[in-house]
């Protein structure tokens, strides 16, 4: 069987780690996979490590912010219908049996799947609007009834996520799927600057990890650090990510407006951020409304209690007292009480971590994803 994946940037984020998980489980059960790009980007030396071959084709997504100029959605809508005869090419020299779509933001895959005549899988792995403020170039309404027009097989990475999308799309063509976790703990030493400060004499350390965008609420954790030290508790913050220039810039600003310089620490990208979660005390997961939760999985994975948002994915891998806590987002107040607790009460911190990386060694594994994914896949092979 050939699978051919439509992935929606060439990056390294949740997603596109994801992808590689993917890639990687269905090749153990001998799938032959080619990946289309629509640029250049670190995913690209993930993909020659794997010996996955590749191609770019500067396809475009068919969702953005909601303050897009008319003319941009136009246009990406023109280079699409443009793009979709090279990929149909490739896909036709390849042999693809199916087509995989990693997101829903790009509509290329589905166009191109249905051309040849094959069957196409949209993996939804994002609310949309909710959590990346994205909407639809061409509306919800019409771009819904498209996708009912061309059928697909719809995998969603949570039942938060699926909820959504069952009220829009078929429920009987929608699998809940969680997607597997691997950690990349390569046991290397953490560099000499970020070692020096989790080294430091301080009460408490927490990090929070994701991409430095409205939606994954930093603010909240740094407020709730600005709260912790004003009250004499020397917390310390490590935000690892990097993203948006303007939203980076406020978050600076902020810093400064609690003169808490010395306590929260941007450590930007980092290819491992395992290493950095197994080295401080406590996980934050502040994003208004996850799909899934990657980060709060392998927070757990790393032995470390989580404090996460009340909504989203959040709220099914977070159990409360057991693994972690949740807090309502927007509360730093709250958020700030909960990462206090944990401080005064180090045993049971101790506790929630060790059930929390007992319990998702157990969920997220590669037989449990690989297994139902290729299910699906001689499902859609054999029809």
């Amino acid at each position: 069987m050939r699978v051919c994946f439509i992935s929606h940037s060439s990056s390294k984020s949740g997603a596109e780690r994801s992808l590689l998980e993917t890639i990687d489980t269905l090749k153990m059960r001998d799938i032959e996979c080619f990946v289309f790009l629509p640029n250049k980007g670190a995913l690209i030396s993930e993909l020659g490590k794997r010996n996955i071959p590749y191609i770019i084709i500067p396809y475009k997504w068919w969702m953005g912010s909601k303050g897009l100029p008319l003319w941009m959605r136009g246009a990406r809508i023109i280079i699409n219908i443009f793009m979709i005869i090279p990929l149909v090419i490739k896909m036709a020299k390849f042999q693809c049996d199916i087509v995989y779509t990693n997101t829903i933001v790009t509509p290329v895959g589905l166009l191109g799947a249905k051309l040849i005549g094959k069957p196409h899988i949209w993996h939804i792995r994002e609310f949309g609007y909710e959590d990346h403020n994205l909407v639809f170039d061409m509306g919800t309404t019409f771009s819904i009834w498209f996708m009912k027009r061309l059928p697909s097989v719809y995998i969603a990475n949570s039942y938060a996520v699926a909820k959504k999308y069952r009220q829009l799309l078929p429920d009987r063509r929608m699998e809940v799927i969680y997607q597997e976790v691997n950690t990349m703990d390569t046991g290397e030493p953490l560099p000499d600057f970020i070692r020096k400060q989790i080294n430091d004499e301080v009460d408490i350390k927490c990090a929070i990890v994701g991409g430095l965008q409205m939606g994954k609420g930093h603010e909240d954790a740094i407020r709730a650090t600005g709260k912790l030290v004003s009250e004499g508790v020397k917390a310390r913050l490590f935000i690892i990510g990097d993203g948006d220039l303007k939203y980076k810039k406020y978050l600076y600003n902020l810093v400064a407006q609690y003169n808490i310089e010395n306590y929260v620490l941007f450590l930007g990208y980092i290819d491992n951020s395992f290493l950095v979660m197994k080295s401080i005390d406590i996980v934050l997961v502040c994003s208004r409304c996850e799909a899934f939760g990657r980060v709060t999985v392998e927070a757990m994975r790393a032995g470390k209690p989580v404090v996460g948002t009340r909504s989203g994915g959040t709220i099914e891998l977070i159990q409360e007292g057991f693994n972690g806590f949740l807090y309502t987002p927007g509360d730093y107040e709250e958020l700030a009480e909960k990462i206090m607790y944990l401080y005064d009460n180090p045993g049971l911190a101790k506790q929630m971590g060790e059930k929390g990386q007992k319990w998702a060694a157990e969920q997220f594994t590669e037989e449990r994803y690989g297994e139902k994914l290729l299910a699906i896949l001689k499902q859609l092979a054999n029809q």
